[in-house]
Parts: structure tokens; sequence; C-alpha cells
């Protein structure tokens, strides 16, 4: 094969160029839901949210399949997506918990901006096994809760402080669209929680026991990725 033949077709540029539009389609429902949340359209906004993360769970398979890097080396559609993440699971849900006062003080959600400054600082943020390092950067799941429950005083403070403390804990936790551990049941329990969700963000006051409920995919995550750095942890002791 010659090297004329290795090189990307124009339909191989396009649906890559497709991809990294796609991709894209995530940072401008960002930037409309920070419009929104600014409103205090907060529900209006986690609906835009919830698309971008469905963008999220699915662009990078996609890259993945028609070899994106190898098509357009010039462009980089990961550093594109991360811009997008901090911005949509990061910034927005904490501009969310300060502009709603959903802490007992502002200067509470200084944690949670350090460790996501801290998660996307580092080299090592995700493992090549396929595995998230320390507590991933789930800030809008954290801000849409406390805007549900509305918890007051410390309990409010410990449902921020505590994924803050996780982020600096070089702890696994599982990364279902490119890690295999676990990944049909966190497809298939993501996918549930999504239409959940967005079942929930429908209401204007939804019910506690729903939004209890939709708390079993959260709690499941977090079980699990324990479970699996534990097992990890316990196989290199053996070695």
């Amino acid at each position: 094969m010659t090297d004329v033949e290795l090189l990307p077709n124009n339909r191989q540029k396009l649906v890559a160029w497709g991809i990294h539009a796609y991709t894209a389609l995530g940072g401008v429902l960002g930037v409309f839901a920070l419009a929104l949340a600014a409103q205090h359209l907060v529900r209006e906004a986690y609906v835009l949210l919830v698309a971008q993360m469905i963008i999220d769970a699915t662009d990078g398979m996609m890259a993945r399949r028609v070899r994106i890097k190898e098509v357009l080396p010039g462009f980089d559609g990961a550093m594109m997506d991360n811009v997008i993440d901090i911005l949509t699971y990061a910034w927005i849900p904490l501009f969310i918990i300060l502009h709603e006062n959903l802490l007992p003080h502002p200067m509470f959600v200084v944690p949670a901006i350090l460790a996501a400054l801290y998660a996307y600082g580092q080299v090592n943020m995700k493992t090549d096994d396929g595995y998230f390092v320390g507590f991933p950067t789930y800030w809008n799941i954290v801000a849409l809760y406390l805007y549900w429950l509305r918890p007051e005083g410390w309990l409010a403070v410990l449902i921020v402080l505590v994924p803050a403390v996780l982020s600096f804990v070089p702890t696994r936790y599982l990364y279902p669209s490119k890690g295999e551990a676990y990944w049909r049941s966190a497809w298939g329990l993501g996918t549930l929680w999504f239409v959940v969700v967005l079942f929930l963000l429908s209401q204007e006051q939804p019910t506690l026991e729903w939004v209890l409920a939709s708390l079993l995919f959260p709690g499941w995550y977090m079980l699990v990725s324990f479970y699996v750095e534990w097992r990890v942890r316990r196989e290199r002791r053996r070695l």
C-alpha cells in the first residue's frame, strides 16, 4: 500500500469535521445554559446541560471509530472537549450554586473551584486502561441535587466538600465511554438516569421520592468505582 493510499480522503475529512462540530455543539449549549442560569431559569439550563452530557458521552466513541486524530492531525478535538467540559461540568454548575444561594456562604464553593482546576491540571487525569483519576468533575450533578434537595447548613457544605477532597485523592472512577469495567451496567443505568432526570426537569416541583430514587445511579457509580479501586490495590499487593 502506498503512502498516497494511506492519506485520508475528502469523505473521511468531512465525517471527522462533522464529529468535531458535534462536540462543539456542546459548547454552544453550555453558553446558552449559562445565560439561562443567570436568569434563574435553572431547570431550562439543566435541560441543555443534560443534552451536552449526552454529546460528551458519545462523541469520543465516534471520534475513535473514525480514527479522527489520523484523519485530522492538525486539530485537537480532545483539547476542545476539555474546554467544553470545564465550562459545563464545573463553571456553570458552580455558578448555579452561587447564584441560587445553595450554600450557607459563597466561600464554601472555593474548594470545588480548586478541585476542578486541579483535576484539569493533571497530566494523567485519565488512565490508559480507561479510568478517571480522582473524583471526576461532576459538579453539574452535585449542583443539580443541591438545587432539588436544598439541604441546609453543614449538610450542603459536606455535599460540596466531600467530592472536592476526593478530587485530590488518586483513586479510580469509572469512565463508561472509554473504559471496559462495568460499561454495560453503566450505560444501561446511565441511560435510565438521563430519562428520569429529564422527566424531573419537566416539573416545577419534582416529588422528593423521585429525586431520591434518581440518586441510585450516582450512588451505584461511586460504590462500584470504590470497589474497582479496592480490587486493583488488592491485586497489586499480591504481586
